[in-house]
């Protein structure tokens, strides 16, 4: 019984330190916005930091919230940063950042736990897909343009395939 007691304890104190870290960091962004327009990096930032720390513990579940508040935040940042982009084409965009933010979920599972999240594929992949396809019917993407795309997309499939030659099938 003491090693499940053991467990309990280093639980209580690992959520007790990420919940003070997350207090400290939303206080340090409160004092800063005074000063600084910081405001749409906030998203992305926590986002950042649940990715890090989920990598750094591990652990998918926070691996996940990470990924989509990463996503979320990019498109954030995409929308009200100093690019400007035309109002027809920001749904796109958005989308597009948010199905990265899904992508990086499953990427960063592969890389550093013990069971891929293969499942953050099929949101992110439906999200591509409208965000990809509103920016050709506006016209943002011009048809032979999208021979970049395929050239990104068989570079991620050989880079999957690099990372997972050699590991067990066991992983789902």
């Amino acid at each position: 019984m003491e090693p499940n007691l053991e467990q309990k304890t280093n639980r209580r104190y690992t959520g007790g330190l990420i919940a003070g870290i997350i207090l400290i960091l939303m206080g340090i962004s409160a004092l800063l916005e005074q000063w600084f327009d910081i405001g749409m990096y906030v998203v992305l930032l926590l986002g950042v930091a649940m990715l890090v720390w989920g990598s750094y513990s591990r652990q998918g579940g926070w691996i996940i919230p990470g990924g989509v508040l990463s996503g979320i935040g990019l498109g954030i940042l995409a929308l009200e940063g100093p690019w400007h982009f035309p109002m027809v084409l920001q749904s796109g965009i958005f989308l597009l950042c948010f199905a990265f933010g899904w992508f990086t979920i499953t990427a960063l599972s592969a890389l550093f736990t013990t069971c891929t999240i293969w499942w953050a594929l099929i949101p992110g992949g439906i999200m591509a897909l409208l965000g990809g396809s509103i920016l050709v019917t506006r016209g943002a993407i011009r048809w032979e343009d999208l021979n970049l795309v395929y050239a990104g997309i068989l570079i991620c499939i050989g880079l999957v395939l690099l990372i997972f030659k050699g590991r067990s099938r066991k992983n789902g």
